[in-house]
């Protein structure tokens, strides 16, 4: 007797990468491996080799909105993660159907700019993402995204915190701090909302591969609260999750089938 599919509860609105390790690749991988399956909104084409981005294409945004409008009919839908975007018509498209009130939260992981190549948006559309914040639930910046959000430099991970309490207070967003950018040897990381700060800590990794490691964890983190978990723990196992499978993909270690269907 063949087993149905579950009802689809994640929707991913993003950017298909062209090298196949990030974006809208990745968070259909990973949701996999957690038994679910994703309805999609593609917003762009980055087209990508071992330089970085070196192109990216914005799909047409009426398509966009049809795209939106056919996955948000979903009466089981309850989690959106949005990744790269890169015009402010995008942005300011999604605010129009992701406004209060919702049946649905919001996780955003702001992909302003990748590490190698050209930048998702420019100053224009960092300054119409800040709209898009505020009808977020949850934020998923790593260190250089939040003092670029905040207007900072980048700072130590306690200033780091610092302003993302501020961050959270004026956006009324939950801030899930990835801390794969600090430079110490421990890995920091904390979910910081307008009241409670809950810390973690791991041994960082030296991977040579960890290409779509922010895509990876905000799929996760959706995967978790799906499952019922509460949001801090649901970040704090996405985090062992991501960790534990990029070990396996550098050969540090053999990734477990509990790891591989999303149970840590």
């Amino acid at each position: 007797m063949t087993t149905p599919m579950p009802e689809v509860q994640i929707a991913v609105i993003g950017t298909i990468d062209s090298s196949g390790g990030a974006g809208i690749n990745q968070d259909i991988r990973v949701a996999a491996l957690f038994g679910h399956k994703l309805h999609t909104c593609v917003a762009n084409l980055s087209l990508q080799s071992k330089n970085g981005v070196e192109l990216i294409h914005p799909v047409e945004e009426g398509i966009i909105e049809k795209n939106l409008h056919l996955v948000l009919q979903n009466k089981a839908l309850r989690y959106i993660k949005i990744g790269a975007l890169s015009t402010e018509g995008q942005i300011k498209l999604l605010c129009k159907y992701l406004s209060r009130p919702r049946a649905w939260k919001v996780i955003l992981d702001p992909v302003i700019k990748a590490s190698r190549g050209q930048a998702f948006l420019d100053d224009a559309g960092l300054i119409e993402l800040q709209s898009l914040i505020r009808q977020a639930d949850y934020l998923c910046p790593n260190l250089p995204e939040l003092a670029m959000l905040c207007k900072a430099e980048t700072a130590s991970f306690e200033e780091s915190i610092r302003q993302a309490q501020d961050y959270a207070y004026q956006m009324d967003a939950s801030i899930l701090l990835k801390g794969g950018h600090g430079r110490s040897g421990t890995l920091e990381e904390a979910f910081v909302s307008k009241d409670k700060v809950i810390r973690y800590s791991h041994p960082r990794r030296n991977w040579n591969y960890d290409h779509g490691t922010g895509c990876a964890l905000a799929t996760a983190f959706c995967c978790y609260l799906s499952k019922g978990f509460n949001e801090h723990e649901a970040f704090h196992r996405a985090s062992l999750w991501v960790m534990d499978y990029y070990d396996g993909l550098n050969g540090l270690a053999e990734t477990s089938m509990d790891n591989q269907s999303g149970s840590v």
